[in-house]
């Protein structure tokens, strides 16, 4: 609650008509709690000089309003950063920070205890009037702060000494790091004061035993009275977040101590059947706990509710479990990108939006990386049904238990004056700080997993944090971090679940994708001819735990320059705009969102073939995208299919992507997605089926269906019997391509679906005739070598020339590569700065499928599988040199750290004739029937009339380009 405060220079006076308001003010909340957030008097400290100088004893000079952060107050240093790793911190401040706020103690609160309860903040120390009170640095916990002793009934002064230069031992965490929510200054979510009898109920937590229908409660009954008490504590149940409220039947324990916390420990009956949490059904169970006790002559009262569900996770044959079924993570990692505010949403309607697109994305999991999410986002997966993984706010791996001071530490609260953790090991703060986050958070049915951090190494001490975490709350799943030891990986014994991205130094690999410092390891998407063959099974092969893809995807996507403005809060994407000017320079700034487009298409290609890899692999445990929405930190990853903003990017539809992204995915498995005419085509078909029950009877038909959505062939496979929790074989699809109607080179889709259900998947296959004309048609000449003398005689006359010329005769010209570019250009700089030649960098390429070009070869305006053959074996050649206006026909997409214009196939007059470069080593890969059908196509545009080369790059320019 704000208390009016009327400020004279030097002096503070509090009217008596404010006491009497606010003093009513508490009563009406029934002497429970005030909430304190609005106005507070503020000051930086940038001397550091505060404490010295007791700064808690006198008027603090500005204001701000808390929750909030100095960024948001526009407290700080303005400044005009403008780095290109990350976005740019508007007002920035980085040091002590003075928040201060008078409040009124009613004399109803004599004899209460008082606590401060500060949802989230950093290093923090607390003073009430002169008195220090203690001090507290969970990144992940509220602080909550006794302050029974100094606020007895009158007028206090309640002043917070906030430090975010003063951060605890772990690293780079995605809690503190500049590039993601940024190491803010400030109070943010609920600023509250607590009063409760001096006997309350301190802590509940309910462990659920869904087999006998029991919750085991362990409850906490605090004793500040110095006497022997006696009492009960009552206990109900309710469900919520359902339609129609189910009441059980309550139940009594006694008890009596003299001790200052008592520890209970029942099992509650309800008496009837409680129903299950799961992501399909979210039916929550509320405790109501009431404590009536009394003791020296006096009664003391005090309630409390818990939210949780009758879940249970487990590991169970290498597979996870809820609740006794197979279940299958589909996951994304949240890297705490929230650029308006520069922190994470602390009120549960903003995490019901974020995680309702969650869903609409057919993701049921979320990991969120070296943070843990507030209370609220918590209670909003409950509702909804989001499997959590959080984890220590850590990016560090120095868990060194003999510099342990745990006893010190955990009495940090009873520290006085200038005490701070700077000299506090990692073990101590990480131990401390699992603790409250399970403590806490531990109640939610969504909070299923929970890791020592992102990327980290391994030792003894890390074995035993997992055990005591798991002794503690036996609820979740423990591992010592995600993707650990990755230079090195293997499995840690004693670990409920592996979370990376293999199981072994340079082999078995689980997910598509990789940067150049992979370790010998070979994703399948950019190293094996495309198929929907490849899965995971041998790399899981052995391993006794669920196994989770870590991390997986990474398609790097073309900035969107359009986002430029919605960037109003405490971040600025100079990044963004530095990346425009670049593109200006370049003289491609016209194609913008041609290359958002293409680069997305690509990406979202990638990613289907990453999840349906995973989805295709018997006893699998799920993937960890990176990331379903942009992280425009760590070098600018724009990896998302939704922006930073959580706003789809239109590459792909959400109903789209569900296809191959949800509970239940029907799958073909093919050997390529390139065919003959003459050929026998076979695919297995398969299906996903982790949905809330068993589907049977079900028909599952398969049909081959043209541009003009007009079905060509079509096979049922009747009455499938589908069992939620696995893979299920449904039978082989053969087709024998001679027996349609012939048909010119054409893409076509399968299309699978379970009849009855909303369950479909659709594949792009591309046929081809057998026979293809590539002999040279006349009027044409074909060449490996510009600067032949033939050749360039021929041009002189006005000859028409394909000029395919040899790879390795390309001074100026990059490797070729499918696949999006793996995060962002960070990977390739690095090689550079190694001295390793970095990854080709391309987000594949741009074309107008229009163009006459590919008149008899079909494709879209962006890179596909039947193109995976042609990139791989091209160099695109630099034409920086050309006009600004000049355009390839076939223009590979660059980097926009780099921002070369690249060339798969360009044209242009050369002096009386017309010449056709098609950088595509077209004759060494004539097998492929795709290589014959460009070839083909290409052939028949230089021979027609259409081949009429509207610019003419400049002699010299070629001759670079073109050696001798």
């Amino acid at each position: 609650m704000a208390l009016p405060v009327f400020k004279i220079p030097g002096r503070r006076f509090l009217f008596a008509a404010l006491i009497l308001a606010l003093t009513h003010a508490v009563a009406a909340l029934n002497a429970e709690e005030v909430d304190l957030s609005g106005i507070w008097s503020f000051e930086l400290d940038e001397a550091n000089a505060g404490v010295d100088g007791k700064w808690f004893n006198r008027s603090l000079t500005d204001t701000v309003r808390l929750p909030g952060t100095t960024d948001e107050n526009k407290k700080g240093i303005l400044k005009d950063e403008a780095p290109t790793d990350r976005l740019s911190r508007v007002w920035y401040w980085k040091g002590p920070a003075w928040y201060q706020r008078e409040v009124m103690i009613p004399e109803s609160w004599g004899g209460k205890r008082i606590t401060l309860f500060l949802e989230r903040t950093k290093n923090a120390r607390v003073w009430v009037d002169d008195t220090f009170i203690g001090w507290d640095d969970t990144l992940s916990a509220p602080h909550i702060h006794d302050l029974t002793e100094a606020m007895t009934p009158g007028a206090h002064t309640i002043t917070i000494l906030v430090d975010n230069s003063i951060m605890p031992p772990v690293g780079p965490a995605h809690a503190v790091d500049e590039r993601t929510q940024t190491n803010w200054n400030g109070v943010i979510g609920r600023i509250e004061l607590h009063a409760t009898d001096p006997v309350w109920i301190e802590h509940v937590e309910a462990y659920p035993n869904i087999e006998a229908g029991t919750i085991r409660i362990v409850a906490e009954i605090g004793n500040d009275t110095g006497q022997h008490i006696e009492g009960g504590l009552s206990v109900e149940a309710e469900t919520t977040n359902t339609e129609n409220a189910v009441e059980y039947r309550p139940t009594k324990v006694d008890f009596d101590t003299r001790e200052n916390l008592l520890r209970l420990e029942f099992t509650y009956d309800p008496g009837k059947e409680l129903p299950l949490w799961d992501e399909f059904n979210t039916t929550l169970l509320h405790l109501n706990l009431k404590l009536e006790a009394r003791g020296g002559g006096k009664n003391y009262a005090h309630t409390k509710a818990i939210r949780f569900g009758m879940r249970s996770f487990t590991s169970e044959d290498g597979r996870f479990h809820v609740n006794g079924k197979p279940v299958f993570l589909r996951g994304r990692t949240d890297c705490a990108n929230y650029p308006i505010t520069g922190y994470p949403p602390m009120d549960k309607k903003s995490w019901l939006k974020i995680m309702r697109i969650h869903k609409e994305w057919g993701l049921n999991h979320i990991r969120y990386h070296s943070w843990c999410p507030p209370e609220a986002a918590f209670a909003a997966a409950d509702e909804l049904g989001i499997y959590i993984q959080a984890e220590l706010p850590n990016k560090r791996s120095g868990f060194k238990a003999e510099e342990s001071n745990e006893a010190a530490y955990h009495n940090i609260d009873r520290l006085a004056g200038n005490e701070s953790t700077d000299q506090v090991s990692l073990c101590d703060y990480g131990k401390r700080e699992g603790e409250l986050i399970l403590r806490h958070f531990g109640n939610s049915p969504s909070f299923c997993m929970f890791t020592l951090g992102n990327e980290l190494g391994r030792n003894e001490a890390m074995f035993e944090f997992v055990r005591h975490f798991r002794f503690l709350d036996p609820r979740k799943l423990y591992a010592q971090g995600s993707n650990n030891m990755h230079w090195n990986p293997s499995y840690a014994e004693g670990d409920d679940f592996w979370a990376g991205k293999s199981l072994e130094k340079d082999d078995r690999i689980v997910r598509g994708s990789d940067s150049i410092f992979s370790h010998g390891l070979t994703p399948h998407i950019e190293n094996l001819p495309p198929s929907t063959m490849v899965d995971y099974s041998d790399a899981i092969e052995g391993c006794p735990v669920p196994v989770i893809g870590h991390e997986t995807g990474q398609f790097q996507v073309y900035p969107d320059f359009r986002d430029i403005p919605k960037f109003t809060g405490v971040t600025r994407a100079r990044n963004y705009e530095i990346f425009r000017e670049r593109l200006k320079e370049a003289g491609m700034l016209d194609q913008a969102q041609d290359f958002v487009e293409a680069s997305g298409a690509l990406a979202a290609i990638c990613y289907r073939e990453d999840i349906e890899a995973a989805l295709r692999t018997p006893g699998f445990g799920g993937f960890h995208l990176l990331d379903i929405q942009d992280f425009p930190g760590q070098g600018t990853a724009l990896v998302g299919m939704l922006n930073v903003f959580m706003e789809p990017k239109g590459f792909i539809a959400a109903s789209e992507w569900r296809e191959f992204c949800s509970a239940v995915v029907p799958l073909i498995r093919m050997e390529r997605y390139t065919w003959t005419q003459n050929e026998q085509f076979s695919a297995r078909i398969e299906v996903a089926q982790y949905g809330p029950g068993d589907l049977s009877g079900h028909t599952v038909r398969v049909s081959l269906i043209d541009r003009e959505e007009n079905i060509l062939h079509q096979k049922d496979f009747q009455a499938a019997d589908l069992p939620t929790g696995g893979l299920h074989q449904v039978g082989e699809y053969v087709l024998e391509f001679g027996c349609l109607e012939e048909i010119a080179a054409a893409k076509l889709t399968l299309k699978v679906a379970i009849l009855g259900t909303p369950h479909v998947n659709r594949y792009p296959i591309w046929l081809y005739p057998e026979n293809v004309r590539t002999q040279v048609p006349p009027g044409v000449r074909l060449t490996r070598s510009f600067q032949d003398t033939e050749t360039q005689k021929y041009l002189q006359e006005g000859g028409r020339v394909l000029l395919i010329p040899k790879l390795d005769e390309l001074p100026q010209s990059i490797e070729g590569a499918f696949q999006s570019d793996f995060w962002s250009p960070m990977f390739s700089v690095a090689a550079i700065k190694r001295g390793q030649d970095p990854a080709p960098g391309t987000l594949g390429f741009l074309c107008d499928p229009s163009s006459p070009a590919f008149a008899s070869f079909p494709t879209e305006s962006h890179s596909n599988w039947q193109w995976w053959q042609l990139n791989k074996n091209s160099r695109p050649i630099i034409l920086d040199a050309t006009a600004d206006d000049f355009r390839p026909l076939v223009q590979m997409i660059d980097n926009f750290n780099r921002n070369h214009k690249l060339g798969l196939i360009f044209e242009t007059r050369v002096g009386q004739g017309s010449m056709l470069v098609c950088a595509i080593d077209l004759p060494g890969i004539k097998h492929t029937p795709e290589a014959r059908q460009l070839l083909r196509s290409l052939q028949d545009y230089v021979a027609s009339d259409e081949f009429k080369p509207g610019y003419e790059i400049e002699r010299d320019v070629l001759d670079k380009l073109f050696p001798r």
